[in-house]
């Protein structure tokens, strides 16, 4: 399933002021819902300059996006705007997708972001 980006900035504004937020050790995910139909979510990442350079930020986002693609394909989610902010264990270079994909999960069963099987 291909991945549908977030691109606008006043949206991943909204999101974090007004969106629900789930905080898991490798990722903070903020959830908004989306009042366009569409096919599926919007999927944003944000990455800090602080706590890395240019090689460890670009390693992180692959590693949300290997994460978030493999809950994707097991479950459908709903039509929501998603924004995930890498925290800083996911700077050090032991952590691996199949973490991420443990808190994504996790943090979206939390939010309520898997959709039904009937939808």
């Amino acid at each position: 399933m291909k991945i549908d980006p977030l691109k606008k900035n006043h949206i991943f504004s909204k999101a974090y002021k007004k969106g629900k937020k789930a905080v898991r050790r490798t990722v903070c995910v903020y959830c908004l819902s989306n009042p366009k139909p569409r096919s599926g979510p919007c999927m944003g990442i944000t990455v800090s300059t602080k706590l890395g350079g240019a090689v460890s930020r670009n390693r992180a986002k692959r590693i949300i996006r290997a994460g978030y693609a493999a809950v994707l394909n097991e479950r459908p989610l709903q039509n929501r705007f998603i924004v995930i902010v890498a925290r800083s264990c996911c700077y050090d270079g032991s952590t691996k997708s199949t973490d991420v994909y443990r808190d994504l999960t996790e943090a979206f069963g939390e939010l309520g972001i898997f959709a039904e099987v009937g939808q």
